[in-house]
């Protein structure tokens, strides 16, 4: 009967112990979804008037969530920093208990000399016992091992920063292009509708004509084709357009449907901008810089610190320890007293391990090293291929802004020279989105401009943030963005990390530049689509929204 008993406690033990799985159900996923859905954009300023390249890169940097996930992972590494400095502390216990006991805890004695045994039994310990200590102890060993853990875990802080940093370059330079293509969208929309509705117009006509055998049949079917052709490349230059601001707003984090307008600079000025900064003081720049590099030194001091922790842990262990306790054993002379020893341990199997450790460590931090090397040699070829497609953008605009002005002249021509016809009325129609597209191309080149310029100051490791600011307010982060934003869209570089002796003015004059600025450009660029960025790390993705 008792196995029976006994094999049901097991039975209904095992039973309680497992675990089922249980997924989640449709209405806690509905739930979460509305959830995420209402924090998307909590908490955010809301838009108010116009938004300027500099409200919009402070909306991104303070509202983008992949910026926000990197500061939320920047300071999840300082937490972690002071979790590992309280392991250099030592150990403090306490404790305290009831014990009791039955039956007594008797024994008996022999005598060594005589060899005589005692008969009747002793009691020396209470059935009933109140005991308490508290100790403390220090392991020298490990006090050493956790300090190193600390700094190790220190560089890890900087390096999150560093992260940081690179994706809110890589926000910013996203911005920027999304932004320039955004202005042209809000100025060629308004273009685009009356000339679409045109075209439709034209379309309607030229089927009635076909319908009336007014015109030759092959004729109006070519006239018909001919304007469905402008009225489709229309329709996508719309579209395509409609897709930047949508861009730009997950940038910035605003609810996708909510209207919002930019700032159009005055006069929509597309004034290229100038850098005439030696390609040397470049690589000097980019090297002292970029958050890769300085992310690769702090991975090499933790490597080092590994080397010394794994030497470190070869050596005996001494632990040091002091106690207070307490037992209220009524058979004690001294129910309270203290105690203080130190011991010395030592693994043995660390002679045969250790060796291994260190040459594992050293061959990290001898891999680190080769890392760091191949790392300089593609942030130097990311500045010279940054330079080069600043150069190529910059002819590439000057061209698309003279096929500009030539179509703009053509569509005047055509317009003031146009009659009633219906030959007349499609290529008045056909002049005009040849201007369109024209503007556009040149739009799309000045973005494509400004997105190189971009990838430029990447590859530079320069900061789009200033080192100070007002406030962390949408309003306070414009106003410190804005006169950086002015020296940045003028070409205005100030690398000031560099020696004495090596500096140049950045807005030295052209004719006095030294003679490793770089020269004009001289490869023609002839497509209108924007090229990719330089890339500032293989290892890291285009931020999303």
């Amino acid at each position: 009967m008792s196995r029976l008993v006994l094999a049901a406690a097991v039975a209904v033990s095992a039973s309680a112990c497992a675990v089922t799985p249980e997924p989640v159900t449709v209405e806690q996923r509905l739930a979460q979804a509305r959830d995420d859905r209402s924090r998307l954009f909590a908490d955010q300023e809301p838009v108010t008037g116009p938004i300027t390249l500099a409200e919009a890169m402070a909306r991104a940097i303070k509202y983008n969530l992949d910026s926000r996930q990197a500061l939320m992972e920047e300071v999840l590494q300082a937490r972690q920093l002071d979790v590992t400095s309280y392991d250099m502390l030592p150990r403090l216990a306490a404790s305290a208990g009831y014990l009791t006991r039955a039956p007594s805890n008797e024994s008996l004695s022999r005598n060594t000399i005589t060899n005589f045994r005692s008969i009747d039994p002793a009691i020396s310990q209470d059935d009933n016992r109140f005991v308490a200590d508290l100790g403390l102890t220090w392991n020298v060993l490990d006090f050493g091992v956790s300090y190193y853990q600390a700094k190790q875990q220190s560089d890890r802080v900087l390096i999150a920063h560093e992260r940081r940093r690179r994706l809110i370059n890589s926000i910013i330079q996203q911005v920027r292009g999304s932004y320039w293509l955004a202005v042209s969208s809000e100025r060629i929309l308004v273009e685009i509708e009356p000339l679409l509705a045109e075209a439709r117009q034209a379309l309607a006509d030229a089927q009635q004509v076909e319908e009336e055998r007014l015109r030759p049949p092959l004729e109006a079917l070519r006239y018909q084709k001919a304007l469905l052709e402008i009225i489709r490349q229309l329709e996508m230059v719309q579209q395509d357009l409609s897709i930047a601001k949508a861009q730009l707003a997950a940038l910035m984090n605003v609810p996708l449907g909510q209207s919002f307008t930019l700032a159009l600079p005055e006069g929509f000025k597309q004034d290229i901008p100038q850098i005439d900064i030696p390609i040397e003081r470049m690589e000097t720049a980019a090297l002292l810089n970029r958050p890769e590099m300085r992310e690769e030194q702090y991975q090499s001091r933790i490597n080092a610190q590994e080397v010394r922790k794994a030497m470190l842990r070869m050596l005996p262990g001494i632990n040091l320890n002091t106690s207070l306790n307490f037992d209220s054993n009524s058979y004690l002379v001294n129910n309270a007293w203290a105690e203080a020893g130190a011991r010395l341990t030592l693994n043995l199997f660390n002679v045969f391990t250790g060796p291994a450790n260190i040459a594992a460590a050293e061959a990290q931090v001898e891999a680190g090293e080769f890392r760091r090397l191949a790392l300089s040699m593609a942030t130097l070829t990311q500045v010279h291929v940054a330079v080069q497609q600043y150069k190529r953008t910059r002819t590439g605009f000057e061209q698309a802004r003279l096929m500009e002005t030539i179509e703009q002249r053509i569509n005047e021509n055509i317009q003031q020279a146009a009659t009633a016809d219906a030959e007349s009325s499609l290529e008045r129609i056909r002049a005009g989105a040849q201007a369109i597209t024209a503007k556009l191309a040149r739009d799309r080149a000045y973005a494509e401009l400004q997105n190189a310029v971009s990838s430029l100051y990447v590859s530079l490791g320069l900061d789009p943030v200033p080192e100070t600011v007002d406030s962390h307010d949408i309003k306070g982060l414009t106003a410190g963005l804005t006169p950086l934003v002015a020296d940045w869209m003028a070409g205005r570089i100030r690398l000031d990390m560099l020696p004495a002796e090596e500096a140049v003015p950045a807005d030295l004059p052209a004719a006095e530049a030294p003679e490793q600025a770089m020269p004009e450009p001289v490869a023609p660029h002839t497509g209108g689509v924007p090229v990719a960025a330089a890339p500032s790390d293989p290892s890291i993705a285009g931020p999303s929204s």
